[in-house]
């Protein structure tokens, strides 16, 4: 019996690239034989026809399921929403977060699902050799992806070298074993949270390069305060491991 892959992607105004994104991806699943694919879309009250598009393609593709929420959270929330839905409702074994605008290339889905077979997360990696960002990118997203992730590796851990991906494949049992609790920032930072719990869970999790590209359709969803917000998010992380390691030394010292 086949593995269940539910790929997640969050939208907020992409009615101009969900239609092709989705059917990229029904090319993409018309060449995967050994796991069965489906694709949750998780619209956060988008004000265009998203949901319309949405719904109007799931007349003609049975694995395409969409839920929404009725007010936009962020898209740390979004993700934690559609996780639990797609572990509960949807039985997925693997969970695949996913942008909308086609700036994951559904082409690498392929040799990554190759490669979940042997690890508990694969990671889409643009900071491992063959792997790129995009060249003409504006030095805000410059910073935010290329320092982001030189701060997360000093302050938290240097085994990975891309924090900041939004291309992730895991397993249902390290999701469920993550997910107890919510993140600390309901924005793009969650990413750092959710990769460094899956570290300490033990999880083995495989780098694979990806060659990411800016969005040629629609607005950039990137909050004013990502630089911040993720700045807090690693801070507290180190916070929690200090707390850890004294409360251990207090435990050790008392038992001396």
């Amino acid at each position: 019996m086949n593995e269940k892959v539910v790929i997640i992607i969050p939208t907020y105004n992409e009615a101009d690239v969900i239609g092709e994104t989705i059917l990229a991806l029904a090319d993409i699943r018309a060449m995967i034989h050994d796991f069965d694919l489906d694709v949750l879309i998780f619209d956060s009250a988008s004000k265009d026809t998203t949901q319309a598009v949405v719904t109007e393609l799931q007349a003609q593709f049975t694995w395409l399921h969409l839920q929404k929420e009725s007010h936009k959270s962020g898209l740390g929330s979004a993700y934690m929403q559609a996780m639990q839905y797609a572990l509960a409702t949807l039985s997925a074994d693997i969970v695949v977060e996913f942008d909308a605008d086609l700036s994951h290339q559904p082409k690498y889905l392929l040799p990554m699902l190759e490669r979940i077979k042997t690890h508990d997360v694969v990671l889409g990696s643009r900071y491992v050799p063959e792997g790129s960002i995009p060249k003409d990118w504006g030095w805000r997203r410059k910073i935010i992806s290329i320092l982001g992730n030189q701060v997360a590796r000093l302050i938290l851990t240097t085994q990975y070298k891309d924090f900041t991906s939004g291309f992730r494949m895991t397993r249902r049992a390290m999701l469920q074993e993550v997910l107890g609790e919510q993140f600390i920032s309901n924005h793009y930072a969650y990413k750092l949270q959710l990769l460094w719990r899956l570290h300490q869970c033990q999880a083995t999790i495989c780098e694979y390069p990806i060659v990411f590209v800016d969005r040629v359709k629609g607005q950039s969803k990137l909050p004013a305060n990502s630089i911040i917000d993720s700045l807090r998010v690693l801070l507290i992380l180190r916070s929690y491991e200090i707390k850890r390691f004294l409360k251990q030394s207090v435990r050790i010292y008392e038992k001396s």
